[in-house]
């Protein structure tokens, strides 16, 4: 199997598929992530004025589904945060390059720090069958 650790497959995977929910609709939509420090986080950036912004204040619960090159599924539930100050920013800037296409810097008003904080981490194998439920990684 592929699968070492979910910090591998997440950096594999290169993105994965933020859910909210808005009204019992699901919303999904492809997104960067990144693992930044010894603690099991995922952070990501957005638009102060994108929708999800939104969603994740109305109900904070979403899930975070990467799929690696092996094909192996990893779904992370978590809580979402969304108050990520100039520190974390400047940090999301250096570990992922690729934000700096859309915000200026830390200070940039529309610069939204999304940190995920998981509540349950489960994989599966390519195929069909359960998943299989992870501690959250230290």
């Amino acid at each position: 199997m592929d699968f070492k650790t979910p910090r591998q497959l997440i950096s594999e995977a290169g993105f994965g598929i933020l859910a909210t929910e808005v009204a019992g609709q699901p919303r999904c939509r492809p997104m960067a992530f990144v693992v930044p420090c010894d603690r099991f986080v995922l952070w990501s950036s957005t638009w102060h004025c994108s929708g999800k912004v939104a969603e994740m204040k109305a109900n904070p619960r979403v899930e975070v589904c990467f799929v690696g090159a092996g094909k192996v599924h990893l779904r992370v539930e978590g809580l979402a945060r969304l108050d990520g100050n100039r520190e974390k920013k400047a940090r999301l800037l250096e570990l992922n390059p690729r934000v700096r296409r859309h915000f200026f810097g830390p200070e940039d008003e529309n610069f939204v720090h999304i940190e995920i904080v998981p509540t349950r981490v489960r994989w599966m194998p390519p195929g069909f069958g359960e998943y299989t439920l992870e501690e959250v990684p230290d």
